[in-house]
């Protein structure tokens, strides 16, 4: 799989035991449709590699235990930590609207065509903002739905309404 078919779930943020045990933090709101896998994607050096585990143990919204088929011992465990890890984004359930899944999408805007890819999310109290590369300079656009008219998984797009003049400063 390529990373841009990918979605960046999380983290393997540290070990569990001494049998091969890992924790991943997982950005996303429910992670529990990854019992139906058997399998995540963990990049190493750059290209994305299989890994099926044989269990996964849910510990809190954004942590769980996973165990791979062939990590057993600590020294395999620790080869993992700090490693990303990402599912196909077709597998991404509909109902997960997290942000993070829309970096590298392209932004449309209906009055001024492509704007620019999304590079970062910024989360705030108020709102999320979308960091968005537009003629070599970064522009924040609001995530709400006044703006945000459709996102396409598949195309990677995300369409908007920008607000009159939002772009013009720019």
């Amino acid at each position: 799989m390529k990373k841009e078919n990918g979605f960046l779930l999380g983290i393997i943020s540290k070990k569990h035991g001494y049998k091969g045990e890992l924790n991943i933090k997982v950005d996303i709101s429910s992670f529990s449709f990854l019992k139906k896998l058997d399998h995540i994607f963990i990049d190493i050096d750059n290209n994305l590699i299989p890994y099926f585990f044989t269990y996964i143990k849910f510990k809190n919204n954004n942590t769980a235990l996973i165990n791979f088929e062939d990590i057993n011992s600590e020294e395999e465990a620790n080869n993992l930590i700090g490693k990303e890890i990402y599912i196909p984004i077709n597998l991404l359930p509909d109902d997960e609207s997290h942000t993070s899944s829309h970096l590298d999408f392209l932004v449309i805007d209906e009055s001024h065509g492509t704007v620019g890819k999304v590079i970062g999310i910024q989360e705030n109290k108020a709102q999320s903002l979308y960091i968005i590369k537009f003629h070599e300079k970064e522009i924040l656009v609001p995530i709400v739905d006044q703006i945000i008219k459709t996102i396409d998984k598949e195309k990677r797009e995300i369409h908007i309404q920008a607000p009159i003049g939002l772009l013009d400063l720019f």
